[in-house]
C-alpha cells in the first residue's frame, strides 16, 4: 500500500488542473460492452468532441486496423470495427492528447511502447480469453505516470535516471530515493483520480512489480507486466530502461499464446500496426 505522500498528491492535482482528461473520456470510461444502448452512446459521446471525431476517423481508416473501405462516422467504426476497439481507441487518444510528452522522454518513442504493450497485452488476453475488455487498454496507459512526470517534473525524472545509471539501481529505486515515490504509483494515483475501473487502474500502479511475486499470474496487472518484458526482451522500449538481456518468456514461443501472437503479424506486424497508432493519435508537435 502506498504511504501518503504530499508531494505526490501535489503533482496529482496540479496534472488533473492543468491537464484534465476530457468529460468525453469520463462518460467512455462508464460505458461497458453488451448494454443494448451502449454503441449507440459510444458513437454519441464521441461525435460530441468535433476534435475527437476527426482523430477517432483518422485512426479507423489508418493502417492500424487496414479496414478495406473509408469509415466515414463514428457510428460506422462502432458497427465496423466493434465496440471494443472504437472504446479502447477513444481512452488511449484521449490520454495521448492529455499527455503527449515533456522534456526529457521521446513521445513517440515512449508512446509506441506503451502501444506495442497494449497489444501484446491484448494477444494474452485473446489466447486466454481473459480481460478482453481491457488488456489493450491497460497496455496502453500503464506508463501514464512516466508522461506527467516528464511534463510536470522533468529535472527530477532525469536526476532519478542519471542516479539509476550511476549507481546501476533499477528506475523505480533511484525515483524513491529522488522524488518519494515511483512513476508507477503517481499513475496509479491519477488513475483513480480520473475514475479508472479498479482492475484498470491497479494495472497502471502496480506494473513494476516482479510479476513472479502476483498472486494471480492472469490478472490484469500480471497481462501488463508479462508484455512488458516481452517488449523489452524484444528490443522495444520507451528510451529510458535498455532492453531486456533475458530471452522471452517460454509462453510466447508455445500456443495459444505463440498462435495468437502469429495472428496479429508477429512482432514485425505488430510493430507497422504501432506505428500507425501513434502517427494517427499523437498529437502534431
Amino acid at each position: 500500500m502506498v504511504q501518503p505522500n504530499p508531494e505526490l498528491d501535489l503533482l496529482v492535482n496540479e496534472t488533473m488542473e492543468l491537464r484534465p482528461l476530457p468529460v468525453v473520456a469520463l462518460r467512455v470510461l462508464e460505458l461497458a460492452e453488451g448494454d443494448r444502448f451502449s454503441a449507440h452512446e459510444l458513437a454519441q459521446a464521441i461525435a460530441s468532441d468535433q476534435a475527437l471525431t476527426a482523430k477517432v476517423l483518422r485512426l479507423s481508416n489508418s493502417a492500424y486496423y487496414g479496414f478495406p473501405r473509408r469509415i466515414t462516422t463514428v457510428r460506422d467504426a462502432v458497427v465496423l470495427l466493434g465496440f471494443r476497439a472504437v472504446r479502447s481507441a477513444t481512452l488511449a487518444s484521449c490520454v495521448i492528447d492529455t499527455l503527449p510528452g515533456g522534456e526529457v522522454l521521446d513521445p513517440v518513442r515512449a508512446w509506441r511502447f506503451s502501444v506495442t504493450v497494449g497489444m501484446l497485452a491484448e494477444v494474452l488476453s485473446r489466447a486466454t480469453r481473459e480481460h478482453v475488455d481491457e488488456a489493450f487498454t491497460a497496455g496502453v496507459l500503464h506508463n501514464i505516470g512516466r508522461l506527467a512526470l516528464d511534463q510536470r517534473r522533468p529535472r527530477l525524472l532525469e536526476r532519478a535516471i542519471r542516479l539509476a545509471a550511476e549507481r546501476q539501481i533499477t528506475l523505480p529505486e533511484a525515483e524513491r530515493e529522488v522524488l518519494g515515490f515511483t512513476d508507477a504509483e503517481l499513475g496509479g494515483a491519477l488513475a483513480l483520480h480520473w475514475n479508472f475501473p479498479p482492475d484498470l487502474a491497479d494495472a497502471v500502479g502496480r506494473h513494476q512489480l516482479d510479476v513472479n511475486a502476483l498472486p494471480d499470474p492472469r490478472s490484469l496487472v500480471a497481462f501488463v507486466i508479462r508484455a512488458r518484458l516481452f517488449a523489452r526482451a524484444s528490443g522495444i522500449t520507451d528510451g529510458v530502461e535498455a532492453p531486456s538481456t533475458e530471452r522471452p518468456a517460454p509462453e510466447w514461443g508455445v500456443p495459444p499464446i505463440s498462435r495468437t501472437l502469429a495472428q496479429t503479424g508477429g512482432m514485425e506486424g505488430i510493430e507497422e500496426k504501432v506505428a500507425a497508432f501513434v502517427e494517427g493519435a499523437l498529437p502534431a508537435r
